[in-house]
This record gives structure tokens, C-alpha cells and sequence, in this order.
């Protein structure tokens, strides 16, 4: 029922619009005849400011708009946003470092977490990489890379970071499971 009774109104609507428009066309001058009344102005006329004040604020705009020799504090270097994978031009503060994320590093711990379960090593070990890059003292990022690095079969990078890890984090959450995979690769971890 009130499907019909809306339905209803919408074509009573529609009926009296077209309606309306039938009945005055005198009333609104075609457009073509709107255009022709009105007066073209020229870019002199409809500029309010005169043109050597325009031409001196273009050229203050232009000479500031000159990149300087030295970084800036305040640039902002948006195509590195669109860096392919694996480069470091996404991370890097374009001094030759890297910058401090601990948000994009804690993103690529939860993405590299992903791939580890998932067996896919190469993608874990990157995304652990970049987390260490971006947030070097995230306990869970150096972790995660030693694992990444064992699943990749790159044993030695896997005990140095095993070691990292054990000595920034002697009692860590994951320091058990580093002694144990320290163990596996033959390597002796010492307890502080």
C-alpha cells in the first residue's frame, strides 16, 4: 500500500513540473539570448588589481617557490609514497637515513607477522626489514627479521639479530624462543 501511495506522489510530481515548464516558457529567455545580454569583460576589466601589482605578487610567488639548496624542515616528499616495494625511497628522510615511523613499523610487523605464519619468508623478511629501519628499538620488528632471516635459511643474519634481540631484551617475551633458535643454529646465548 504505501508503495503504490509513494509512487503515486512522484508521478503527481512529475506530472506538475512538466507542466509548470509547458505553461512559461516566455517567462526565462533561452540561454543563447541570457549570454548575448550580458557583457563579456575583458582580463584587464574583471582583474581588481592593477597589473603591475599582479605581475609583482606573481614574481614573489615564483622566487618563493624555488626549492633551496639545503633541506627544509617543513618539505614534504610525496613521491616517495609511491615508491615501488622493496625500495628504500618510501622510508628514507632523504639525507641518506631512514625515517622514525614506529606507526609504519608497527603496520609492517602486523603485515610480516602475516607472512611469516604464511611461510612466505621474502615477505616477511622485507617488511621486518622496514620496521627495524623506521623503528630500530621495536623489540618485535628485530625478532621478527632473525625469524624471517631462519625461515630464508640465512643463518648467520638469524643469530646476530637472535642476539640483537637477547641483548636489548634479556627478558623479553620472545627471548625464550630466541635462545631456543640460537640453540638450533649452534649458537651459545648468554643470560645476563
Amino acid at each position: 500500500m504505501g508503495i503504490r501511495y509513494a509512487m503515486a506522489v512522484v508521478v503527481c510530481a512529475a506530472t506538475c513540473a512538466f507542466a509548470q515548464q509547458q505553461a512559461s516558457p516566455k517567462q526565462n529567455p533561452p540561454p543563447q539570448q541570457q549570454k548575448s545580454q550580458q557583457h563579456k569583460q575583458s582580463p584587464s576589466e574583471a582583474n581588481p588589481f592593477p597589473e603591475e601589482q599582479s605581475q609583482k605578487a606573481a614574481d614573489e610567488a615564483n622566487t618563493a617557490s624555488k626549492p633551496s639548496s639545503g633541506p627544509s624542515s617543513s618539505h614534504v616528499d610525496l613521491n616517495r609514497l609511491n615508491a615501488p616495494e622493496g625500495s628504500g625511497a618510501r622510508i628514507s628522510n632523504g639525507e641518506g637515513g631512514y625515517i622514525h615511523s614506529p606507526e609504519l613499523a608497527a603496520k609492517d610487523i602486523k603485515i610480516g607477522k602475516f607472512y611469516l605464519s604464511t611461510h612466505a619468508y621474502k615477505g616477511a623478511y622485507d617488511r621486518f626489514l622496514e620496521a627495524t629501519r623506521v623503528a630500530p628499538e621495536n623489540g618485535e620488528a628485530v625478532f621478527g627479521l632473525a625469524e624471517a632471516a631462519r625461515g630464508l635459511h640465512n643463518d648467520k643474519e638469524a643469530a646476530t639479530n637472535y642476539l640483537i634481540y637477547l641483548d636489548a631484551f634479556p627478558d623479553g617475551k620472545d627471548s625464550k624462543d630466541a635462545r631456543k633458535a640460537l640453540g638450533k643454529l649452534g649458537v651459545s646465548a648468554k643470560k645476563k
